[in-house]
């Protein structure tokens, strides 16, 4: 094993030593209508297990002609893997350190990628509960 690739690793162990939460990430199909009139959309669970939750800086502050809407923003780490994870996927927080964390629900909008990361971080929206 190369110097980098021993780096690489005992810097993913030690990320792996931080996540402490646990999540759920799901791709949630397009809602369809059986014949009947059921309105189906079965998630398909993608990743589960330990995860790390850290807020991204600040909120996003949206206009509206009502009153301005606030979106939190989160980055969500989780093991390097072979998970085919993308944009649009939902992040549910199953338990956490922070108990104001568990049920919160997020969308992934984006994900590191690189060749010496050392966790797979994404980057999230608070999505409706």
């Amino acid at each position: 094993m190369s110097q980098v690739s021993e780096t690489a690793a005992a810097g993913q162990e030690m990320a792996e030593s931080l996540m402490e939460d646990r999540c759920l990430i799901e791709d949630v199909p397009v809602v369809t209508t059986t014949d009947d009139g059921q309105d189906l959309a079965i998630p398909v669970a993608v990743y589960e297990g330990k995860c790390r939750v850290k807020p991204a800086s600040t909120a996003v502050v949206t206009p509206s002609v009502n009153a301005a809407s606030q979106t939190w923003q989160y980055k969500v780490s989780i093991p390097i893997g072979p998970e085919p994870l993308r944009s649009g996927l939902r992040v549910t927080i199953t338990a956490s350190r922070d108990p104001t964390l568990v049920g919160l629900r997020l969308q992934l909008r984006n994900l590191d990628r690189g060749s010496h990361i050392t966790a797979r971080r994404m980057w999230c929206t608070e999505a409706s509960r």
